[in-house]
């Protein structure tokens, strides 16, 4: 798979891709006790799982399961919008992941499956390129949620 895009301030994603015909987004933002990893996939199917399904290897050799809803299925989009096709098909999902699973991803993403459609999306790296910009992005979102809660905080 290719890396297509990297961590950009406070927008920043993870896109990669490994045929022409399908794409994925990755973020993870923080929320007051929790953090959510979202995924976005662009393809050619429009047979969407109604369960994501993620599998996520780190660096050091701890893995992670995690499984949600899939939302926003089946939106179609036609002509050519970036990805070299026409008619794709996109959906979205957001898993739950506690402050101690979303911290693992400093040390690195050694493996991904992600599962929203009959055919799963897996890659394997020697280093880390997704785990990365995905903590920075991480960090960034939970410091804007305490610099917030700070502000309600005050008398």
């Amino acid at each position: 798979m290719a890396l297509l895009g990297c961590c950009l301030a406070a927008q920043a994603q993870v896109r990669y891709t490994d045929d022409p015909q399908t794409a994925l987004n990755m973020d993870i933002e923080a929320k007051a006790e929790a953090a959510v990893l979202n995924i976005q996939t662009f393809s050619r199917t429009n047979q969407i799982m109604p369960d994501a399904y993620v599998v996520i290897r780190f660096m050091d050799g701890t893995e992670i399961k995690l499984t949600g809803r899939v939302n926003n299925s089946n939106r179609m989009h036609e002509g050519d919008v970036g990805h070299g096709f026409a008619n794709r098909f996109n959906s979205n999902a957001s898993l739950l992941l506690t402050p101690a699973q979303a911290d693992l991803f400093k040390t690195g993403v050694k493996s991904l499956m992600i599962r929203m459609a009959p055919n799963a999306f897996y890659h394997e790296w020697e280093k880390d390129e997704i785990g990365g910009p995905l903590y920075a992005r991480y960090t960034t979102s939970k410091e804007n949620v305490m610099f917030k809660k700070k502000q309600t905080d005050k008398p």
